[in-house]
């Protein structure tokens, strides 16, 4: 069971999960520097904030290389938008189940707290 603000368990690769990543991925790979041949999610956690924080797992190669993505996904009355919050690359991650992690990489999106 999830409590408030806190991650959900992890939970394998889903519909959702894989369009959320078909979202992000131009986001990841201009991070990165590079193109995947592969970029297949594989397990995640959900956080519901205002909109929801996803932690994913992603299978990026063939030899079973990975990154972490933090992505967040907006409310709809706040058009629906997706960011990609943190990043963690093959040799920071190696083949480590997905946890909770904070790290913001754009600055440029709106604050709902002003």
């Amino acid at each position: 069971m999830m409590r408030a603000g806190g991650a959900s368990e992890t939970r394998p690769a889903d519909d959702e999960i894989r369009t959320v990543c078909q979202r992000i991925r131009p986001q990841a790979e201009a991070h990165a520097g590079t193109t995947y041949a592969i970029f297949e999610p594989v397990e995640y956690k959900m956080q519901v904030v205002c909109g929801q924080n996803f932690y994913v797992k992603v299978k990026v190669s063939e030899s079973g290389e990975f990154i972490h993505l933090r992505v967040f996904l907006g409310l709809p009355c706040y058009g629906d938008t997706i960011h990609l919050h943190g990043f963690k690359h093959p040799h920071e991650v190696g083949n480590k189940p997905i946890k909770a992690f904070d790290q913001h990489l754009n600055f440029d999106e709106p604050k709902f707290d002003d």
